[in-house]
């Protein structure tokens, strides 16, 4: 309970309790997908979420309460942002399960078009269509239409934060010590290292932290108890990456693809929330994920 109790003045009580009685019953019934459907017990998975666990319950040691910004727009208007931001997470998870060829998927007309433009954009100036389809559908557009619906950039964590450095200094001792020596022993180039780093910070770390912590987190926190808005969005988070389940489960099925999708990157939404509720900004879970991506 000690890493979603979010602060250390505040007991834990049925507030903290329910939301991690759900995430545990979530995660507890994905794992018995799992080994139900013959993928096994998901023993490496537990052992990498224990440790996003572990590193979380420190963060909330080593950062003190600070209050979030009050959100400015109305009930109404906030029900409404979360229904915008929900969309977009729909319409980039199908991407991703168009991108992992889950059979069934088609695409949807005008989303599939526009992300396929803005492929070829990237594809033009980088090489990359992830380095601008990404950014945009992730980022700049959720962005844009919360602006137009009276969100105010600071309360999305685009700002300094609360203790950033100390909780980066934290969570990046093992990816840059296990990348250090990974160099060190010829097992990676120092090049190979550097072109892992800028292509997780083109296509994941930031505009992932922003859609899910940044636009859903907050949009929930202000309706629902900083708890609530943590586990939600973990949850999303899993679910958001079905399409990568799917292949990691060699398509064994949408059931199992989401069980391990749970099991895995729910838990590491799980942590990535609590570091964005513990710092109020972007910027500690943004590099840590890009640390983390670029890692293994």
């Amino acid at each position: 309970m000690t890493t979603l109790a979010l602060t250390r003045t505040t007991p834990p009580g049925r507030a903290v309790l329910a939301p991690a009685a759900v995430f545990a019953a979530a995660w507890l019934a994905s794992a018995g997908v799992l080994v139900a459907s013959g993928q096994g017990f998901p023993v490496f998975e537990t052992l990498i979420g224990a440790a996003y666990l572990a590193l979380a319950a420190l963060t909330i040691r080593i950062t003190s309460d600070a209050p979030f910004t009050r959100a400015a727009a109305g009930r109404g208007r906030l029900v409404a942002q979360v229904a915008v931001v929900a969309a977009v997470v729909a319409l980039t998870a199908w991407n991703g399960i168009l991108f992992h060829e889950v059979p069934g998927a088609e695409p949807l007309p005008v989303w599939t078009a526009l992300v396929d433009a803005l492929g070829r954009a990237g594809d033009a100036v980088s090489g990359n269509g992830n380095y601008v389809a990404n950014p945009v559908t992730y980022a700049v557009l959720p962005l844009l239409l919360l602006v137009l619906l009276g969100a105010r950039p600071r309360d999305l964590g685009l700002v300094r934060g609360h203790r950033t450095g100390r909780v980066i200094l934290l969570w990046a001792a093992i990816p840059v010590g296990f990348l250090a020596i990974a160099v060190a022993t010829g097992q990676l180039t120092l090049s190979r290292v550097l072109n892992r780093l800028v292509s997780n910070a083109m296509q994941n770390g930031p505009w992932e932290e922003f859609l899910l912590r940044g636009a859903l987190q907050t949009r929930l926190r202000a309706l629902l108890s900083p708890a609530w808005a943590v586990v939600i969005q973990a949850l999303v988070f899993g679910a958001w990456h079905v399409g990568l389940g799917y292949t990691t489960t060699n398509g064994a099925g949408l059931l199992p693809a989401l069980a391990i999708s749970i099991v895995h990157q729910g838990v590491i939404g799980l942590a990535f929330g609590i570091v964005f509720e513990r710092t109020r900004s972007l910027i500690a879970p943004s590099v840590i994920h890009i640390l983390a991506n670029t890692m293994g």
